[in-house]
């Protein structure tokens, strides 16, 4: 059907337009700093509200795009852009909003480009939105490429990233994937003749070269996201370096649209001639995990260690997905739900402690001992993210990695050992971090998190905890 303006276009245009206030801002006065934080994050809010509307208008069982939107965008070529929502592409929405304010309560106090630092934030939540609402290949190839640019703005501004060749690097990377996609896109447009919906690809016949090509071209281009090998120095090399939590967070987000682009673009039957490769990437992706969660647990350093650990989730995830199991990738997202809160809220708090230590002079041993407020916080998010039943990844992981011992023993056991080293890892940091015996920072010195700040963490572990009981507790009636 043909709409001109609904829900869809609407979640994304709110952070557009919230980016647009931000940059009508006056620089030189300081309470238009504040003002620009205080509406980028009522822009958030508000988003978030939109998507929860939407949630209780769609049917969470009904496979497929709904609420979908179209809009006439040229007569020759006839191409149209779609907008539609699943159950799997609104839980990402949803997460990465939420990601977005824990990642806003990070950078409260930072007073360095802060009006930079919110324009081009919320320019990438409004392109991934789109990206995550896009059911065509022209709306998924222009959202997918649109976000790159607030991401290297943000990564070249606020990431402090001494290497520079690295982020020409990272842009040429992504340069080159984009350049592969569009080919793809315009070969499967062609094929179609004419409009071409996401969901029409995975049953698409396509002639054995072409289907060479193209699914060759989409994933590589997808790959360039993940940090798998061997894209995965690069980016390890930049996300480890990154101060700023919520240009951390934005990073950290990236790998999720290559993850999500093999959810719309993998066939439903793997065609003979691709097995092969299937298998390749697979075992690449078990050999990337180990490698990275090895590094993670012998590295000392607390941002690597939680690099490895998005980085050995995102590859499992991947996995998963290749399994072509529908009722796994619906694990999947529910997963994902609550990992990039999770990441998010460790991330943030890793930032606290790091400024903390900066100002007292203190060393990592028994920190949080003199932080009751931020130990808690700490404490539950490291808990529920190794697996412990207080979210969502508890159930949700266990049958993933149940589905990928099945397919392959080998392979499963391999994703088993990296996640057991990452979970490790974290353990490790937060042991050492409550460490009673070497305590050293008097309680009046420190500045625990704020009150208004602990509050809405706790509300955050009351979503993973419910995320665990019941997946949808805030969609009622469903």
């Amino acid at each position: 059907m043909l709409n001109t303006f609904s829900l869809l276009s609407l979640i994304i245009a709110i952070p557009f337009l919230g980016m647009l206030f931000a940059l009508a801002a006056k620089d030189a006065d300081d309470g238009s700093t504040r003002n620009v934080y205080n509406v980028s994050l009522f822009a958030v809010i508000a988003n978030i509200v939109m998507i929860w509307r939407i949630f209780m208008l769609i049917d969470v069982f009904k496979p497929g795009f709904q609420l979908t939107e179209t809009f006439n965008w040229l007569e020759t070529p006839a191409i149209n852009i779609m907008f539609g929502v699943d159950i799997f592409s609104l839980l990402m929405i949803l997460s990465v909003h939420i990601a977005f304010i824990i990642g806003f309560i990070g950078v409260r106090n930072n007073i360095r480009q802060q009006k930079s630092l919110m324009v081009f934030a919320l320019l990438f939540l409004s392109m991934i939105t789109g990206f995550f609402v896009a059911a065509d290949i022209f709306s998924f190839y222009f959202f997918f490429e649109a976000m790159l640019l607030p991401l290297f703005m943000l990564m070249g501004m606020f990431g402090e990233i001494r290497r520079r060749g690295l982020i020409h690097r990272f842009l040429l990377y992504n340069m080159l994937g984009a350049v592969v996609l569009f080919v793809a896109t315009v070969l499967l447009f062609n094929h179609q003749g004419g409009m071409a919906g996401l969901r029409q690809l995975a049953e698409m016949p396509l002639s054995k070269t072409v289907e060479y090509f193209i699914w060759g071209a989409v994933v590589l281009s997808l790959l360039s996201r993940i940090p798998i090998w061997p894209f995965h120095y690069w980016i390890s090399s930049i996300n480890a370096n990154i101060k700023n939590p919520l240009v951390f967070i934005i990073s950290a987000i990236i790998p999720l649209t290559g993850v999500y682009g093999f959810v719309r673009f993998l066939p439903t039957t793997l065609p003979e001639n691709l097995k092969d490769y299937i298998l390749l990437l697979q075992i690449i992706g078990v050999v990337t995990m180990l490698f990275i969660s090895l590094i993670g647990f012998i590295n000392k350093d607390r941002q690597y260690k939680l690099f490895a650990y998005v980085t050995v989730y995102y590859i499992m995830y991947l996995l998963g997905i290749l399994t072509r199991n529908d009722v796994i990738l619906l694990n999947i997202g529910f997963s994902f739900f609550s990992y990039l809160i999770i990441v998010s809220a460790i991330e943030v708090i890793s930032d606290y402690l790091y400024k903390q230590q900066e100002h007292l002079g203190a060393g990592d041993d028994g920190l949080l001992c003199a932080y009751p407020r931020l130990s808690v916080i700490c404490s539950f998010m490291v808990l529920a993210g190794i697996g412990l039943p207080l979210s969502s990844l508890f159930l949700n992981n266990f049958l993933i990695l149940g589905n990928l011992l099945g397919e392959n023993i080998k392979m499963g056991m391999i994703v088993v050992v990296s996640l057991i080293l990452v979970s490790a890892a974290l353990l490790q940091e937060l042991f050492r971090l409550r460490n009673q015996d070497r305590c050293n920072i008097e309680a009046a010195q420190a500045l625990d998190l704020p009150k208004p700040a602990f509050i809405f963490m706790i509300f955050v572990c009351f979503v993973l905890l419910m995320s665990f009981i019941k997946p949808l507790w805030f969609v009622v009636g469903h």
